[in-house]
Protein backbone atom coordinates (compact mmCIF):
# COMPACT_ATOMS: atom_id res chain seq x y z
CA UNK A 1 0.00 0.00 0.00
CA UNK A 2 1.41 3.65 -0.75
CA UNK A 3 -0.06 6.74 0.87
CA UNK A 4 -0.53 10.08 -0.19
CA UNK A 5 1.98 12.52 1.04
CA UNK A 6 1.44 15.82 3.58
CA UNK A 7 -2.16 15.64 4.40
CA UNK A 8 -4.18 18.59 4.50
CA UNK A 9 -6.95 17.27 7.28
CA UNK A 10 -8.86 21.33 7.15
CA UNK A 11 -8.97 20.79 3.45
CA UNK A 12 -10.07 17.30 3.71
CA UNK A 13 -12.74 17.29 6.09
CA UNK A 14 -14.09 20.93 4.26
CA UNK A 15 -16.31 23.84 6.47
CA UNK A 16 -17.77 22.48 9.46
CA UNK A 17 -20.86 24.96 8.39
CA UNK A 18 -23.27 23.65 5.42
CA UNK A 19 -24.32 26.57 4.37
CA UNK A 20 -20.41 28.25 3.93
CA UNK A 21 -19.14 24.62 1.86
CA UNK A 22 -17.97 24.89 -1.29
CA UNK A 23 -20.90 23.82 -4.14
CA UNK A 24 -18.75 21.32 -5.49
CA UNK A 25 -17.87 19.51 -2.24
CA UNK A 26 -20.89 19.53 -1.17
CA UNK A 27 -22.33 17.97 -4.19
CA UNK A 28 -19.41 15.34 -4.05
CA UNK A 29 -20.36 13.91 -0.50
CA UNK A 30 -24.04 14.34 0.58
CA UNK A 31 -25.86 11.46 0.92
CA UNK A 32 -29.56 11.61 -0.31
CA UNK A 33 -31.59 9.64 2.12
CA UNK A 34 -35.36 8.17 1.57
CA UNK A 35 -36.90 10.63 3.62
CA UNK A 36 -35.43 13.36 1.55
CA UNK A 37 -37.64 12.93 -0.85
CA UNK A 38 -40.68 14.91 -0.23
CA UNK A 39 -38.82 17.95 0.93
CA UNK A 40 -36.97 18.22 -1.98
CA UNK A 41 -39.85 17.21 -4.31
CA UNK A 42 -41.41 20.46 -6.09
CA UNK A 43 -44.64 18.96 -6.07
CA UNK A 44 -44.65 19.80 -2.55
CA UNK A 45 -45.38 23.11 -1.50
CA UNK A 46 -44.21 23.32 1.98
CA UNK A 47 -41.68 21.32 4.18
CA UNK A 48 -39.72 21.46 7.02
CA UNK A 49 -36.51 19.82 7.83
CA UNK A 50 -35.96 19.22 12.00
CA UNK A 51 -32.72 17.90 13.41
CA UNK A 52 -30.17 19.08 16.25
CA UNK A 53 -27.24 21.39 15.29
CA UNK A 54 -24.88 19.93 13.09
CA UNK A 55 -26.70 17.40 11.83
CA UNK A 56 -26.83 19.06 7.98
CA UNK A 57 -30.23 20.88 7.91
CA UNK A 58 -27.99 23.83 6.06
CA UNK A 59 -26.26 21.30 3.81
CA UNK A 60 -29.97 19.83 2.67
CA UNK A 61 -31.18 23.69 1.98
CA UNK A 62 -28.09 24.43 0.02
CA UNK A 63 -28.30 20.83 -1.91
CA UNK A 64 -31.78 22.07 -2.38
CA UNK A 65 -31.28 25.52 -3.62
CA UNK A 66 -28.40 23.82 -5.78
CA UNK A 67 -30.39 21.41 -7.14
CA UNK A 68 -33.40 23.28 -8.29
CA UNK A 69 -31.43 25.74 -10.02
CA UNK A 70 -29.73 23.11 -12.45
CA UNK A 71 -33.56 21.36 -12.90
CA UNK A 72 -35.17 24.55 -13.68
CA UNK A 73 -33.54 27.58 -14.41
CA UNK A 74 -36.18 29.21 -14.79
CA UNK A 75 -37.34 28.92 -11.00
CA UNK A 76 -36.52 31.37 -8.69
CA UNK A 77 -34.69 29.95 -5.80
CA UNK A 78 -34.40 32.80 -2.84
CA UNK A 79 -31.67 31.24 -0.16
CA UNK A 80 -31.86 33.35 2.84
CA UNK A 81 -31.94 33.49 6.72
CA UNK A 82 -34.31 34.21 9.84
CA UNK A 83 -31.60 36.85 10.61
CA UNK A 84 -32.20 38.59 7.48
CA UNK A 85 -35.81 38.23 7.41
CA UNK A 86 -36.16 39.83 11.13
CA UNK A 87 -34.14 42.54 9.66
CA UNK A 88 -36.70 43.86 7.16
CA UNK A 89 -39.16 44.33 9.80
CA UNK A 90 -40.84 45.31 13.03
CA UNK A 91 -41.41 42.18 15.41
CA UNK A 92 -41.67 44.10 18.52
CA UNK A 93 -46.21 43.16 18.25
CA UNK A 94 -47.09 40.88 20.80
CA UNK A 95 -50.02 39.36 18.93
CA UNK A 96 -49.77 36.03 17.56
CA UNK A 97 -52.33 37.79 14.45
CA UNK A 98 -49.74 40.40 14.21
CA UNK A 99 -46.71 38.45 14.00
CA UNK A 100 -48.27 35.95 11.62
CA UNK A 101 -49.51 38.77 9.38
CA UNK A 102 -45.97 40.32 9.59
CA UNK A 103 -43.86 37.82 8.75
CA UNK A 104 -46.45 36.98 5.89
CA UNK A 105 -45.45 40.86 4.39
CA UNK A 106 -41.67 40.40 5.39
CA UNK A 107 -41.30 36.66 4.07
CA UNK A 108 -43.27 38.46 0.63
CA UNK A 109 -41.21 41.47 0.61
CA UNK A 110 -38.35 39.08 0.54
CA UNK A 111 -39.60 37.60 -2.65
CA UNK A 112 -40.51 41.22 -4.12
CA UNK A 113 -36.79 42.39 -3.77
CA UNK A 114 -35.72 39.12 -5.43
CA UNK A 115 -38.08 39.66 -7.88
CA UNK A 116 -36.85 43.29 -8.63
CA UNK A 117 -33.60 42.18 -8.58
CA UNK A 118 -33.89 40.18 -11.86
CA UNK A 119 -36.15 43.04 -13.92
CA UNK A 120 -33.99 44.07 -16.55
CA UNK A 121 -37.30 46.34 -17.89
CA UNK A 122 -40.14 46.99 -15.80
CA UNK A 123 -42.59 47.34 -18.54
CA UNK A 124 -46.06 47.23 -15.67
CA UNK A 125 -46.76 49.49 -12.38
CA UNK A 126 -46.21 46.36 -10.33
CA UNK A 127 -42.94 44.96 -12.11
CA UNK A 128 -41.57 48.90 -11.28
CA UNK A 129 -42.90 48.86 -7.60
CA UNK A 130 -40.92 45.56 -7.12
CA UNK A 131 -37.81 47.28 -8.87
CA UNK A 132 -38.22 50.38 -6.85
CA UNK A 133 -38.28 47.59 -3.40
CA UNK A 134 -34.93 46.15 -4.78
CA UNK A 135 -33.52 49.28 -4.84
CA UNK A 136 -34.60 50.55 -1.44
CA UNK A 137 -33.18 47.63 0.16
CA UNK A 138 -30.33 47.75 -1.36
CA UNK A 139 -30.30 44.65 -3.55
CA UNK A 140 -30.36 46.25 -6.90
CA UNK A 141 -28.21 49.42 -8.03
CA UNK A 142 -30.49 52.69 -8.43
CA UNK A 143 -31.63 53.76 -12.45
CA UNK A 144 -30.71 56.58 -13.86
CA UNK A 145 -34.24 57.96 -13.02
CA UNK A 146 -34.18 56.65 -9.41
CA UNK A 147 -30.89 58.17 -8.60
CA UNK A 148 -31.57 61.79 -10.44
CA UNK A 149 -34.59 62.19 -8.39
CA UNK A 150 -32.71 61.08 -4.99
CA UNK A 151 -29.91 63.84 -5.68
CA UNK A 152 -32.19 66.12 -6.94
CA UNK A 153 -35.21 65.62 -4.82
CA UNK A 154 -34.60 68.39 -2.60
CA UNK A 155 -33.87 70.88 -5.03
CA UNK A 156 -36.94 70.03 -7.01
CA UNK A 157 -39.10 70.04 -3.70
CA UNK A 158 -38.19 73.79 -2.71
CA UNK A 159 -39.04 74.52 -6.27
CA UNK A 160 -42.18 72.40 -6.54
CA UNK A 161 -43.15 74.02 -2.98
CA UNK A 162 -42.87 77.84 -4.19
CA UNK A 163 -44.82 77.05 -7.24
CA UNK A 164 -47.39 75.26 -5.22
CA UNK A 165 -46.37 71.68 -6.83
CA UNK A 166 -46.17 68.60 -4.75
CA UNK A 167 -43.54 67.02 -2.87
CA UNK A 168 -41.03 65.19 -4.48
CA UNK A 169 -39.91 63.35 -1.19
CA UNK A 170 -42.85 62.80 -0.11
CA UNK A 171 -43.42 60.88 -3.82
CA UNK A 172 -40.64 59.32 -3.22
CA UNK A 173 -41.84 57.74 0.18
CA UNK A 174 -44.32 55.89 -1.36
CA UNK A 175 -41.84 54.03 -4.10
CA UNK A 176 -41.62 50.52 -3.39
CA UNK A 177 -44.47 47.98 -2.39
CA UNK A 178 -46.79 48.45 0.00
CA UNK A 179 -48.93 45.55 0.64
CA UNK A 180 -45.67 42.77 -0.28
CA UNK A 181 -48.44 40.00 0.14
CA UNK A 182 -51.10 41.69 -2.33
CA UNK A 183 -48.79 41.70 -4.76
CA UNK A 184 -46.79 38.71 -4.49
CA UNK A 185 -50.34 37.16 -5.45
CA UNK A 186 -50.84 39.57 -8.20
CA UNK A 187 -47.22 38.66 -9.75
CA UNK A 188 -47.49 35.09 -9.38
CA UNK A 189 -51.35 34.96 -11.26
CA UNK A 190 -50.00 36.50 -13.82
CA UNK A 191 -46.26 35.09 -14.07
CA UNK A 192 -47.14 31.60 -13.63
CA UNK A 193 -43.36 31.18 -12.22
CA UNK A 194 -42.19 28.81 -9.13
CA UNK A 195 -40.35 30.40 -6.49
CA UNK A 196 -38.51 28.32 -4.22
CA UNK A 197 -37.54 30.11 -0.62
CA UNK A 198 -35.25 28.48 1.78
CA UNK A 199 -34.92 29.64 5.48
CA UNK A 200 -31.95 28.81 7.42
CA UNK A 201 -31.47 29.36 11.36
CA UNK A 202 -35.02 30.96 12.01
CA UNK A 203 -34.40 29.85 15.65
CA UNK A 204 -30.52 30.65 15.87
CA UNK A 205 -31.41 33.45 19.00
CA UNK A 206 -33.73 31.41 20.30
CA UNK A 207 -34.55 31.92 24.45
CA UNK A 208 -37.31 29.85 25.83
CA UNK A 209 -39.51 32.98 26.55
CA UNK A 210 -42.92 34.19 26.03
CA UNK A 211 -41.21 36.87 23.04
CA UNK A 212 -39.36 34.11 21.19
CA UNK A 213 -42.75 32.07 21.38
CA UNK A 214 -44.80 34.42 19.60
CA UNK A 215 -42.12 35.47 17.27
CA UNK A 216 -41.37 31.97 16.01
CA UNK A 217 -44.62 29.72 16.39
CA UNK A 218 -46.24 32.61 14.18
CA UNK A 219 -43.27 32.49 11.47
CA UNK A 220 -44.45 28.55 11.17
CA UNK A 221 -47.95 29.51 11.01
CA UNK A 222 -47.32 32.09 8.84
CA UNK A 223 -45.41 29.56 5.97
CA UNK A 224 -48.64 27.38 6.44
CA UNK A 225 -50.62 29.99 5.18
CA UNK A 226 -48.57 31.63 2.22
CA UNK A 227 -47.32 27.97 0.97
CA UNK A 228 -51.14 27.74 0.34
CA UNK A 229 -52.56 31.11 -0.18
CA UNK A 230 -50.37 32.40 -2.80
CA UNK A 231 -50.09 30.51 -6.89
CA UNK A 232 -46.35 28.90 -7.56
CA UNK A 233 -44.59 29.21 -3.92
CA UNK A 234 -42.43 26.28 -2.71
CA UNK A 235 -41.61 26.79 0.91
CA UNK A 236 -39.02 25.64 3.09
CA UNK A 237 -37.32 26.06 6.35
CA UNK A 238 -35.22 24.52 8.68
CA UNK A 239 -35.66 23.81 12.43
CA UNK A 240 -33.78 22.42 15.45
CA UNK A 241 -35.41 19.81 17.25
CA UNK A 242 -35.36 21.49 20.46
CA UNK A 243 -36.54 24.26 19.57
CA UNK A 244 -39.79 22.80 17.62
CA UNK A 245 -40.19 20.76 21.04
CA UNK A 246 -40.95 24.61 22.67
CA UNK A 247 -42.90 25.81 20.43
CA UNK A 248 -46.19 25.32 23.40
CA UNK A 249 -47.36 28.50 21.97
CA UNK A 250 -47.59 27.66 18.33
CA UNK A 251 -51.34 27.02 18.40
CA UNK A 252 -51.27 24.87 14.67
CA UNK A 253 -48.10 22.75 15.53
CA UNK A 254 -51.06 19.51 14.84
CA UNK A 255 -51.32 20.90 11.56
CA UNK A 256 -47.74 21.42 10.93
CA UNK A 257 -45.98 18.07 11.43
CA UNK A 258 -47.45 16.33 8.21
CA UNK A 259 -44.28 18.77 6.20
CA UNK A 260 -41.83 17.86 8.95
CA UNK A 261 -39.09 15.09 8.08
CA UNK A 262 -36.34 14.46 10.78
CA UNK A 263 -32.66 13.74 10.36
CA UNK A 264 -31.27 10.60 11.95
CA UNK A 265 -28.09 9.46 10.22
CA UNK A 266 -27.52 5.74 9.95
CA UNK A 267 -24.19 4.20 10.23
CA UNK A 268 -24.01 3.12 6.49
CA UNK A 269 -25.01 6.91 5.60
CA UNK A 270 -22.62 8.72 8.04
CA UNK A 271 -19.63 6.43 6.57
CA UNK A 272 -20.93 7.33 3.15
CA UNK A 273 -20.29 10.72 4.19
CA UNK A 274 -17.50 10.64 6.13
CA UNK A 275 -15.76 8.34 3.08
CA UNK A 276 -16.55 10.40 0.22
CA UNK A 277 -14.67 13.55 2.05
CA UNK A 278 -11.80 11.52 1.82
CA UNK A 279 -12.29 10.14 -1.53
CA UNK A 280 -13.02 13.10 -3.25
CA UNK A 281 -10.25 14.92 -1.48
CA UNK A 282 -7.67 12.10 -2.53
CA UNK A 283 -8.87 12.40 -5.99
CA UNK A 284 -8.69 16.44 -6.16
CA UNK A 285 -4.88 15.44 -5.54
CA UNK A 286 -4.88 13.63 -8.23
CA UNK A 287 -3.54 10.50 -5.51
CA UNK A 288 -2.94 7.61 -8.64
CA UNK A 289 -4.73 4.95 -6.61
CA UNK A 290 -7.83 6.61 -5.63
CA UNK A 291 -8.54 7.46 -9.19
CA UNK A 292 -9.59 4.11 -9.77
CA UNK A 293 -11.16 3.82 -6.31
CA UNK A 294 -15.06 3.14 -5.56
CA UNK A 295 -16.56 4.07 -1.94
CA UNK A 296 -17.91 1.12 -1.20
CA UNK A 297 -15.57 -1.44 -3.05
CA UNK A 298 -12.51 0.33 -1.80
CA UNK A 299 -13.46 1.29 1.68
CA UNK A 300 -10.73 0.06 3.79
CA UNK A 301 -8.10 1.75 1.37
CA UNK A 302 -9.63 4.85 1.59
CA UNK A 303 -9.70 4.97 5.58
CA UNK A 304 -6.11 3.50 5.42
CA UNK A 305 -5.10 6.62 3.77
CA UNK A 306 -6.02 9.01 6.42
CA UNK A 307 -5.85 6.30 9.60
CA UNK A 308 -3.14 4.16 11.35
CA UNK A 309 -4.34 0.87 11.77
CA UNK A 310 -7.35 -0.35 14.23
CA UNK A 311 -8.08 1.71 17.20
CA UNK A 312 -8.94 -0.02 20.88
CA UNK A 313 -12.90 0.22 21.93
CA UNK A 314 -14.71 -1.18 24.53
CA UNK A 315 -12.20 -3.50 24.93
CA UNK A 316 -12.09 -4.50 21.32
CA UNK A 317 -9.88 -4.07 18.54
CA UNK A 318 -12.25 -1.95 15.97
CA UNK A 319 -11.69 -0.09 12.73
CA UNK A 320 -11.81 3.77 13.11
CA UNK A 321 -15.11 5.18 12.27
CA UNK A 322 -16.84 3.33 15.25
CA UNK A 323 -15.28 5.70 17.93
CA UNK A 324 -15.28 8.83 15.78
CA UNK A 325 -19.06 8.35 15.21
CA UNK A 326 -19.97 7.88 18.47
CA UNK A 327 -16.97 10.33 20.67
CA UNK A 328 -18.90 12.73 17.68
CA UNK A 329 -22.35 12.15 18.55
CA UNK A 330 -23.12 10.82 15.31
CA UNK A 331 -23.18 14.45 13.99
CA UNK A 332 -21.47 14.77 10.45
CA UNK A 333 -20.31 18.57 11.30
CA UNK A 334 -19.05 16.90 14.50
CA UNK A 335 -17.37 13.86 13.33
CA UNK A 336 -15.77 16.44 10.82
CA UNK A 337 -14.42 18.83 12.99
CA UNK A 338 -12.95 15.83 15.53
CA UNK A 339 -11.08 14.29 12.55
CA UNK A 340 -9.46 17.77 11.52
CA UNK A 341 -8.44 18.42 15.43
CA UNK A 342 -7.12 14.48 15.58
CA UNK A 343 -5.16 15.51 12.18
CA UNK A 344 -3.75 18.80 14.14
CA UNK A 345 -2.35 16.46 16.14
CA UNK A 346 -1.20 14.27 13.37
CA UNK A 347 0.65 17.02 11.59
CA UNK A 348 0.46 15.64 7.94
CA UNK A 349 1.23 12.04 8.84
CA UNK A 350 -2.13 9.35 9.09
CA UNK A 351 -4.12 9.60 12.42
CA UNK A 352 -3.26 7.53 15.27
CA UNK A 353 -5.84 5.97 18.37
CA UNK A 354 -3.00 8.11 20.18
CA UNK A 355 -3.57 11.32 18.15
CA UNK A 356 -7.59 10.92 18.62
CA UNK A 357 -7.26 10.95 21.94
CA UNK A 358 -5.23 13.60 22.25
CA UNK A 359 -7.72 15.62 20.68
CA UNK A 360 -10.50 15.12 23.08
CA UNK A 361 -9.60 17.97 25.81
CA UNK A 362 -10.17 20.49 23.38
CA UNK A 363 -13.14 18.62 21.36
CA UNK A 364 -14.94 17.82 24.44
CA UNK A 365 -14.56 21.39 26.09
CA UNK A 366 -15.79 23.09 22.48
CA UNK A 367 -18.76 20.33 22.36
CA UNK A 368 -19.98 20.90 26.64
CA UNK A 369 -19.64 24.59 25.12
CA UNK A 370 -21.97 23.93 22.11
CA UNK A 371 -24.60 21.56 24.01
CA UNK A 372 -25.09 24.32 26.34
CA UNK A 373 -25.74 27.12 24.06
CA UNK A 374 -27.99 24.79 22.31
CA UNK A 375 -29.86 23.10 25.10
CA UNK A 376 -29.61 26.43 27.93
CA UNK A 377 -33.40 27.39 26.61
CA UNK A 378 -34.64 24.18 28.27
CA UNK A 379 -32.55 24.47 31.48
CA UNK A 380 -31.55 27.49 32.54
CA UNK A 381 -29.05 25.89 35.07
CA UNK A 382 -27.64 23.61 32.66
CA UNK A 383 -24.02 24.52 32.79
CA UNK A 384 -23.66 23.87 36.61
CA UNK A 385 -25.67 20.58 36.46
CA UNK A 386 -23.12 19.29 33.92
CA UNK A 387 -20.15 20.07 36.01
CA UNK A 388 -21.92 18.78 39.13
CA UNK A 389 -20.64 15.52 37.42
CA UNK A 390 -16.63 16.81 37.57
CA UNK A 391 -14.21 14.31 38.88
CA UNK A 392 -16.65 11.72 39.56
CA UNK A 393 -17.70 8.43 38.06
CA UNK A 394 -18.26 7.55 34.19
CA UNK A 395 -21.05 4.98 34.72
CA UNK A 396 -24.13 4.87 37.20
CA UNK A 397 -27.18 2.58 37.50
CA UNK A 398 -30.64 4.85 38.14
CA UNK A 399 -30.18 4.77 41.93
CA UNK A 400 -26.55 6.12 42.06
CA UNK A 401 -27.37 8.74 39.54
CA UNK A 402 -30.47 10.06 40.63
CA UNK A 403 -28.35 10.21 44.28
CA UNK A 404 -25.42 12.04 42.87
CA UNK A 405 -27.49 14.89 41.17
CA UNK A 406 -29.56 15.03 44.11
CA UNK A 407 -26.58 15.51 46.56
CA UNK A 408 -23.77 17.27 44.02
CA UNK A 409 -26.57 19.83 42.21
CA UNK A 410 -30.28 20.09 43.68
CA UNK A 411 -29.11 20.23 47.37
CA UNK A 412 -26.92 22.88 46.49
CA UNK A 413 -28.57 24.78 44.00
CA UNK A 414 -32.01 24.88 46.12
CA UNK A 415 -34.21 26.29 43.83
CA UNK A 416 -34.50 24.09 40.41
CA UNK A 417 -35.78 26.13 37.33
CA UNK A 418 -38.10 24.77 35.19
CA UNK A 419 -37.07 22.15 32.42
CA UNK A 420 -38.73 22.35 28.86
CA UNK A 421 -41.10 25.11 29.89
CA UNK A 422 -42.50 22.89 32.56
CA UNK A 423 -42.04 23.54 36.59
CA UNK A 424 -39.26 20.95 38.22
CA UNK A 425 -40.88 18.24 39.43
CA UNK A 426 -37.95 15.72 40.97
CA UNK A 427 -34.62 14.47 40.36
CA UNK A 428 -35.55 11.94 37.64
CA UNK A 429 -36.96 14.60 35.51
CA UNK A 430 -33.06 16.00 35.57
CA UNK A 431 -31.47 12.90 34.56
CA UNK A 432 -33.74 12.31 31.73
CA UNK A 433 -33.13 15.48 30.50
CA UNK A 434 -29.09 14.60 30.70
CA UNK A 435 -30.14 11.57 28.58
CA UNK A 436 -32.62 13.85 26.14
CA UNK A 437 -29.09 16.10 25.37
CA UNK A 438 -26.90 13.30 24.89
CA UNK A 439 -24.78 14.22 27.96
CA UNK A 440 -25.51 10.28 29.22
CA UNK A 441 -26.27 7.65 27.18
CA UNK A 442 -27.29 4.15 28.26
CA UNK A 443 -25.46 0.95 28.03
CA UNK A 444 -26.66 -2.93 29.32
CA UNK A 445 -24.35 -4.42 31.14
CA UNK A 446 -21.82 -7.01 29.39
CA UNK A 447 -23.03 -5.48 25.75
CA UNK A 448 -20.65 -3.33 23.80
CA UNK A 449 -23.46 -1.28 22.60
CA UNK A 450 -24.75 2.46 23.99
CA UNK A 451 -28.17 3.96 23.25
CA UNK A 452 -28.68 7.43 22.57
CA UNK A 453 -31.83 9.09 23.31
CA UNK A 454 -33.29 9.37 19.65
CA UNK A 455 -32.76 5.76 19.46
CA UNK A 456 -35.16 4.99 21.91
CA UNK A 457 -36.52 8.31 23.51
CA UNK A 458 -38.91 6.29 26.28
CA UNK A 459 -35.74 4.37 27.59
CA UNK A 460 -35.10 6.28 31.11
CA UNK A 461 -38.83 5.46 32.25
CA UNK A 462 -38.89 1.87 31.39
CA UNK A 463 -39.43 -0.97 34.03
CA UNK A 464 -35.83 -2.30 33.28
CA UNK A 465 -34.43 0.99 34.34
CA UNK A 466 -36.77 1.11 37.27
CA UNK A 467 -35.13 -2.23 38.59
CA UNK A 468 -31.59 -0.53 38.06
CA UNK A 469 -30.53 -3.12 35.33
CA UNK A 470 -29.39 -0.15 32.81
CA UNK A 471 -26.16 1.62 33.34
CA UNK A 472 -25.93 5.40 32.52
CA UNK A 473 -22.99 6.67 31.09
CA UNK A 474 -20.71 10.56 30.92
CA UNK A 475 -20.62 10.42 27.19
CA UNK A 476 -16.98 9.91 26.10
CA UNK A 477 -16.87 13.26 24.34
CA UNK A 478 -16.94 14.85 27.89
CA UNK A 479 -14.99 12.77 29.67
CA UNK A 480 -11.66 14.25 29.57
CA UNK A 481 -12.58 17.48 30.06
CA UNK A 482 -14.83 17.09 32.88
CA UNK A 483 -11.50 14.70 34.38
CA UNK A 484 -13.84 11.72 34.56
CA UNK A 485 -12.51 8.37 34.64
Amino acid sequence: MIYIDEVDYDAMFGNDSGENERDQALREYFVDLPEFRKFFSDENELGFVRARKGMGKSAILKVLSLRRKEINPDDLVIFTTGNELMGMGDFTGKSQAYLENHWKQVICKRICVEIGRKINVALTDLEMSMVEAAELEGYKNLNILSALTERAGGILQKALAAAGGASILEAAKKRGVHNPEQALKNFQYKADRTVWVLIDDIDAKYVDDDDNQQRVGAFFSAMRSLAFGVSGLRLRASVRTDVWRNLRKMEDQDKLRQYVIDIAWRDEALRTIFTRRILTYLKRKQFPPALKWGEAQNYHDIFDQVFYGKFQWSKQNVEPFLPLKFLAGGRPRWMGQLAKLAGGKAGTRRISESNLYDAMQEFGQEKLSDIQKEHSHQFAELEKLIQSFRGGRREYNRYQLLKVISERFVDKIGDVPGINGYPYRDVEQLAEFLFEIDFLVAHRPGKPDFVMYNSDPELFSTEENNQNKLLWTVHSSYRNFLRIE
